[in-house]
């Protein structure tokens, strides 16, 4: 999975979701990143306190397929 890295606005994309709705492409492509590294990802979130963004984040994006 690629991640998009805003650190801008602190907040973690997935590119194969990635929209306008995510507002990213109004940071610097300097203040951007790409990422594979699921635990580099994690520590954002966790201890970084980095968002995973709404509008492209798997959980919001798949349907929660358990209760099917």
């Amino acid at each position: 999975m690629r991640y998009l890295i805003d650190h801008v606005r602190q907040s973690v994309h997935r590119t194969t979701f990635a929209n306008d709705n995510c507002h990213f492409h109004t940071t610097p492509a300097e203040r951007r990143e790409f990422s594979e590294d699921q635990t580099y990802i994690k520590k954002l979130i966790e201890e970084e306190k980095y968002e995973a963004c709404t509008f492209c984040n798997i959980i919001s994006v798949k349907p929660d397929t358990k209760d099917m």
